[in-house]
């Protein structure tokens, strides 16, 4: 964990939260041992990010509660969702973005469920448990867990004059020194906005076509497509790579893991924005197993140390109080993190009409 952080105060923040973390999941199994749901034990199944856990945390919830983990890395909405509806009950939970969660749950592959009945949801900001796009009669269909507008990182030793456009992506100078994380939906809705498209998850052909002609100017200048965000900071802090697509909170991370100082902007044509959840699987063959997960998983000791590891705004207003409590308040307003209610203003991730022809012209042009 410390060869993240170099910062004194903030490695002492993070094994403070991780001893109340430890507390919090032995006192919160202590407590379910009085229903029949706390019995529960084993592994199941869940396909996610890289920053929805870190190793820790899974090992007390491990000891403390003898439920495991078996994870499957999750880089595309469009990859996870392909991937529910071939294997189906093999998979127990599954993360997802904004408009992909009601997809997920049309298509019959996860559950709605009552988010109240976790009592670890009143540690949620009360928006996170009323978003409209996750609200069916059946119940809510994932428990909120980030968000964040995407951006572009650069360094401002290689890059300049300081850009404020999409277009910085398609310059010849910067061959070779472009990471974007693997998503290729994604990547055809970033070219859409800087030609201008309204709409770039429903994309007439001609509209395409405009976005293919951005991704072909685009494709010398990628040097990777990046698995996981963890990736891109990684490629940021050797200077392989001089600018990339990031959440918020880049800054502090590639600083923390000992990079240069990276500048941040939002380009001008507009971006697209996330929020993501945590979706349990109709069917799955450990299906028990999530909520008690979910309520040891979500605690505030947890999800603050999460923010300080990753950097994005979380849904749990329990957590910044505690950023609060330990001096980190300067860096959660920054990232935006007491204000949930940005995301009502994005542009919000999540398949359209477009989405198999956009795949399509992303292989076109990097190879499938």
């Amino acid at each position: 964990m410390n060869d993240w952080y170099r910062d004194v105060s903030r490695r002492r923040f993070l094994q403070v939260s991780a001893v109340a973390g430890a507390a919090v999941a032995l006192g919160g199994v202590a407590a379910a041992c009085t229903t029949g749901a706390s019995k529960k034990t084993g592994t199941f199944n869940w396909m996610t990010w890289s920053d929805h856990y870190y190793d820790t945390q899974l090992d007390e919830i491990k000891k403390a509660a003898d439920i495991g983990t078996n994870i499957s890395e999750l880089a595309d909405n469009a990859e996870g969702f392909a991937k529910l509806k071939e294997v189906t009950g093999q998979l127990d939970m599954l993360s997802g973005d904004a408009l992909w969660v009601p997809k997920n749950f049309d298509e019959g592959l996860v559950e709605a469920f009552d988010i109240n009945s976790l009592a670890v949801s009143k540690q949620l900001y009360s928006i996170a448990r009323e978003f409209e796009i996750w609200t069916k009669p059946a119940g809510y269909l994932g428990y909120p867990f980030g968000w964040s507008p995407i951006q572009i990182a650069y360094n401002p030793k290689f890059v300049s004059p300081a850009p404020d456009s999409w277009e910085v992506l398609l310059d010849p100078k910067y061959k070779g020194r472009i990471v974007v994380e693997n998503q290729p939906v994604e990547v055809v809705a970033y070219m859409a906005k800087l030609a201008g498209i309204k709409d770039p998850y429903n994309m007439t052909d001609a509209e395409l076509a405009q976005a293919k002609e951005a991704l072909l100017r685009l494709k010398p200048n990628i040097l990777k497509f990046a698995q996981q965000n963890t990736d891109t900071v990684a490629a940021l802090v050797s200077e392989e790579a001089w600018l990339a697509t990031s959440n918020l909170g880049a800054e502090d991370r590639v600083k923390d893991a000992g990079g240069s100082d990276v500048v941040t902007f939002i380009p001008k044509e507009g971006t697209i924005g996330w929020m993501d959840a945590e979706m349990i699987v109709k069917g799955g063959k450990n299906h028990d197993l999530i909520m008690p997960f979910l309520e040891l998983a979500e605690q505030k000791e947890y999800i603050a140390e999460n923010f300080i590891r990753y950097g994005r705004p979380l849904f749990n207003e329990g957590a910044y109080k505690i950023l609060v409590d330990k001096g980190e308040q300067e860096r959660a307003d920054r990232y935006l993190y007491n204000k949930p209610e940005t995301v009502l203003t994005m542009t919000l991730k999540g398949p359209g009409v477009s989405t198999d022809a956009a795949i399509r012209v992303f292989n076109e042009v990097f190879g499938a």
